[in-house]
């Protein structure tokens, strides 16, 4: 059985864990985060994430706890819409955690990575494994502590999110604005959310003109967003973000391996970057699965799986092409924050 240490407990690390567990292996997960904290938030999982969370058997109760945005004439939709934090607990059942542990070190032997080393509330220890596992986002510090580098670069946009308690009619919607910049509406079983892109200003800036004007502003350009954004009253329902996306040329070293925002992360624009997380936890799973003892063998195989599938994602990033060409000068009323 390969011991397999997987730092970082978010949705990829989880499902991982949970897809290994049902193979009959048990991994140790590492997150530095305490129990149960995470950024409540709107959510789009798309199909590309669904095989996993069939395998585990939760995606009906995944898309019960949502809503479908575009099911096709089988009755499967392109993607679901929740409040993350559903997904999470579904994910999360069973599988134990080591909370509050940052991964310090990679130990390393004959040029291979065979464990890692933990600081926690009881200090350092090493934990051995065959195979680390990189859960931990765009600025992966295990990644870098393996030297396998990775190309980060800054989008063109920042983007202005809001958050609201309002319930409306529709699950998705979207429109492009003047420079090929979007707009964007979600809604859930419990509330509802948008999006803009929006010059990158920084966030002081982007909330300086009030919660007013942001409504106002935002259900004239996108009318059917009227419902939702009315429940924004404060500030603190607006999130401002100066997005980038990450190419990682190779995913794996002897002994450790990148899957999800690790190794890959795409522009808001492409809407797969979850989705694709799930499936690389699910092509990784079925790696180790089929290679007993192999944890090299294992992640050869994951990389021949995966890269047919995430390359040309990354090859159409609507991102990449945005901060390729210059913007077209947006007109004043697509402007934020208004000038004056």
């Amino acid at each position: 059985m390969t011991r397999t240490v997987i730092v970082g407990g978010g949705m990829v690390g989880l499902t991982l864990a949970r897809l290994l567990r049902a193979r009959g292996h048990d991994p140790v997960v590492l997150e530095r985060m305490p129990p149960g904290a995470y950024q409540r938030r709107p959510f789009m999982l798309g199909f590309q994430g669904f095989p996993a969370l069939e395998d585990l058997g939760l995606l009906g109760r995944v898309r019960a706890a949502g809503w479908d945005i575009a099911p096709g004439p089988d009755g499967v939709p392109v993607a679901i819409c929740l409040e993350v934090g559903h997904l999470l607990a579904a994910l999360g059942e069973g599988v134990p955690v080591r909370h509050g542990v940052t991964v310090t070190a990679l130990a390393r032997e004959g040029g291979r990575v065979t464990g890692v080393v933990a600081e926690g509330p009881d200090g350092a220890a090493p934990v051995p494994a065959d195979l680390v596992v990189a859960c931990d986002g765009v600025r992966s510090p295990v990644r870098a502590m393996a030297g396998l580098e990775a190309e980060v670069s800054s989008l063109a946009d920042a983007t202005l999110t809001f958050m609201s308690p309002r319930v409306i009619d529709r699950s998705f919607s979207m429109r492009y604005l003047s420079d090929g910049g979007q707009m964007g509406l979600l809604g859930w079983p419990e509330g509802s959310a948008g999006w803009r892109t929006i010059d990158r200003v920084g966030r002081e800036a982007a909330l300086a003109p009030g919660v007013a004007a942001f409504r106002e502003s935002f259900a004239r350009l996108m009318p059917e967003a009227a419902e939702a954004v009315a429940g924004v009253t404060s500030v603190d329902q607006l999130l401002y973000q100066e997005p980038a996306v990450l190419r990682a040329a190779r995913w794996w070293a002897p002994g450790v391996v990148l899957i999800g925002d690790a190794a890959h992360f795409f522009g808001p624009e492409t809407g797969v970057g979850a989705a694709l997380g799930l499936g690389d936890a699910h092509a990784l799973a079925e790696a180790i699965a089929s290679h007993p003892g192999d944890p090299d063998g294992a992640c050869a195989a994951y990389e021949a799986w995966r890269a047919p599938v995430i390359r040309p994602y990354e090859a159409a990033d609507p991102a990449a092409g945005r901060m390729a060409v210059p913007n077209v000068e947006r007109p004043p009323e697509e402007r934020w924050p208004p000038a004056g």
